[in-house]
């Protein structure tokens, strides 16, 4: 596939989603908590194993951490960040994490409601008290819009909406708002305004618009910028020294950055980098529902707070808060959620995860990609860690899904 083509399939939206289906995982547990450890439990064992997954599935550069207790036992980062080249990826090479910043999206709103400032069963009309809507959503609560049960509009491949709507979100908006709030505003003014694509409150329908109008309640709740939000509530408490929010990792400010790669259509193509100067970038009003970026480190010291968290010694929240967004909240067949999908299975879900029903307990996942990086996240409590992986490459799922397997041990 050369580049035209490539260029041609991200314009048509083929690779614009930052929310592809949050993958659960069928293997179960073979063996008792007591004995239960992770097969890989240091650096240079988890090196091997990325080196042997990135040949395996073609994927220019990978990175992994192992959350176990309270500590990073194993994180490596391993790779190019160009496929063919020669530059290696390091261990401060930041990786685009897609959707799974929706679960940061879910904490900043569980904050505000830790603060009294929101509260789950607040509606749209009252969190949005000076903007015009349809009649049918004044009633949709901020937790309908968590569980995707709002009707907003769907916003999951370009190709499949309405292609004067996708110029106002992509090209119209950007343009006249710089700013990434104002931008949020007018995106939320805009799909308020349209009809809805199911009754609100009745269909689980996953919308990469809802969650940027969460963030908006979020910025209007707090009196400060989402981009501000995820950087002190979050970025800051945590450590997290070298997210950052929005763009892609690489630019041409930041060219030793990883790459994002387009994927062939069968295994026999090679990944395709993307220019520096790469037309396809998510837009400033997506964060809330994909924008951040982060090394491998960073990534497991969020997973290890969800962990850490579900047992009550969270930095962020409480105990019953954390317990809130890992909840099960709604159950949904995947071909419903996503209306382009061929799956028949039946998926649970909290704010921002997936919830698994495990022989030892519940194991909340999460899988992001903007169609040039995929990510990964897997908090298992009743045994006591967390993994995380990103890939440079869009097709990354099966890499790191192999991954995951190889490093518990879990079948």
């Amino acid at each position: 596939m050369d580049n035209k083509m490539l260029f041609r399939i991200s314009k048509r939206g083929m690779f614009l989603l930052t929310a592809f289906v949050i993958i659960q995982l069928s293997f179960g547990i073979a063996f008792s908590e007591e004995k239960w450890q992770p097969v890989i439990q240091n650096d240079e064992s988890l090196a091997n194993l990325l080196m042997e997954m990135s040949e395996q599935y073609n994927q220019p550069a990978m990175a992994a951490a192992l959350v176990y207790g309270d500590s990073i036992i194993a994180q490596v980062t391993i790779g190019d960040i160009v496929y063919g080249e020669e530059q290696a990826a390091t261990e401060n090479s930041r990786f685009h994490i897609g959707s799974t910043t929706k679960s940061m999206t879910a904490v900043l709103v569980a904050m505000l409601v830790k603060q009294g400032k929101l509260q789950y069963d607040m509606t749209l009309e009252q969190a949005l008290p000076n903007m015009p809507m349809r009649d049918e959503y004044r009633a949709v609560t901020i937790a309908d819009l968590l569980n995707n049960k709002a009707g907003i509009i769907a916003y999951q491949l370009i190709a499949h909406e309405d292609p004067v709507i996708v110029s106002k979100f992509m090209e119209e908006i950007p343009a006249a708002y710089p700013d990434p709030t104002e931008q949020r505003r007018e995106v939320t003014k805009v799909a308020l305004a349209l009809e809805p694509i199911a009754e609100p409150g009745t269909k689980v329908i996953y919308s990469n618009i809802g969650w940027p109008i969460i963030g908006y309640i979020a910025e209007l709740a707090a009196g400060q910028s989402y981009e501000d939000l995820l950087q002190k509530w979050i970025f800051e408490p945590l450590g997290m020294k070298t997210a950052r929010i929005g763009g892609w990792p690489a630019s041409e400010a930041e060219p030793d950055q990883p790459r994002g790669h387009y994927f062939g259509r069968d295994t026999t193509d090679s990944p395709f980098p993307q220019d520096l100067d790469d037309q396809y970038v998510l837009s400033a009003w997506m964060n809330p529902s994909g924008g951040v970026h982060c090394n491998i480190h960073d990534y497991a010291l969020y997973a290890r707070e969800h962990l850490l968290g579900l047992q009550g010694k969270g930095e962020l929240l409480g105990q019953k808060e954390y317990e809130t967004l890992h909840n099960i909240h709604v159950t949904v067949n995947i071909r419903d959620m996503y209306p382009h999908m061929k799956l028949d299975r039946e998926v649970m879900f909290g704010y921002g995860w997936a919830i698994g029903k495990k022989e030892k307990g519940y194991l909340s996942s999460g899988a992001g990609s903007g169609g040039t990086f995929f990510a990964q996240i897997f908090v298992y409590p009743a045994l006591n860690f967390a993994f995380v992986g990103f890939t440079n490459c869009g097709d990354g799922g099966k890499a790191l899904n192999d991954l995951y397997k190889k490093v518990t041990g879990l079948n």
